[in-house]
């Protein structure tokens, strides 16, 4: 019993030196990994890798068996680290996922409304209107179909903001609002036309 006592207290620093490399060296990774420095995470998982060898090696040294009770704690250790690092680094993904379809959508919106806003001009200054006859009247063909492509852009961003994991919809969303401004572009061509 004493020998095994021994034996433990002389793996003890090797054990502490391979619960260092886990503890210190996971954290080191996910870091490494929130800033996309692979060259970091290479040398952090290199230099983990060689502390825990260095700390198998040395529990070899200090008694029978320790080497093994070493190594099964790198292992786990090592396990229970990577699970960590892969749930938080999925997890940072989908957040950025979701940040990045947020500003779409949002930039998306602003190009929409710019050309709701350039259109409502042309109905409150009448200078404006008269120098673009037919702009605002949707008898008009280009005028007509421009209502259309403003409703189906208000309705696809609706959609979007609502479904806010599907890239489809801000695909669409994105289609609905190039839609409308090439809608813009021909009611105006139009417009001058008529004003000759």
């Amino acid at each position: 019993m004493t020998g095994m006592d021994n034996g433990f207290l002389a793996a003890f620093p090797a054990l502490l030196l391979a619960a260092a490399a886990v503890l210190l060296g996971v954290p080191a990774m996910d870091s490494a990994l929130r800033r996309g420095d692979g060259e970091r995470l290479f040398w952090i998982g290199l230099t983990g890798v060689l502390t825990a060898v260095a700390a198998v090696a040395w529990a070899g040294v200090s008694g029978p068996g320790a080497a093994a009770v070493t190594g099964l704690a790198v292992m786990a250790g090592s396990a229970a680290g990577g699970l960590w690092l892969r749930r938080r680094h999925v997890r940072r993904l989908a957040a950025r996922r979701r940040k990045l379809r947020k500003t779409r959508i949002q930039a998306l919106a602003q190009r929409r409304q710019a050309v709701l806003l350039d259109w409502s001009s042309y109905e409150l200054d009448p200078w404006k209107g008269s120098e673009y006859p037919g702009i605002s009247d949707v008898r008009e063909v280009e005028t007509s179909r421009l209502a259309r492509a403003a409703a189906a852009a208000e309705a696809a961003q609706a959609a979007a903001e609502s479904e806010p994991g599907s890239d489809e919809a801000v695909q669409l969303c994105a289609s609905a609002v190039d839609q409308l401004e090439e809608a813009w572009e021909e009611a105006r061509a139009a417009a001058r036309r008529r004003a000759g």
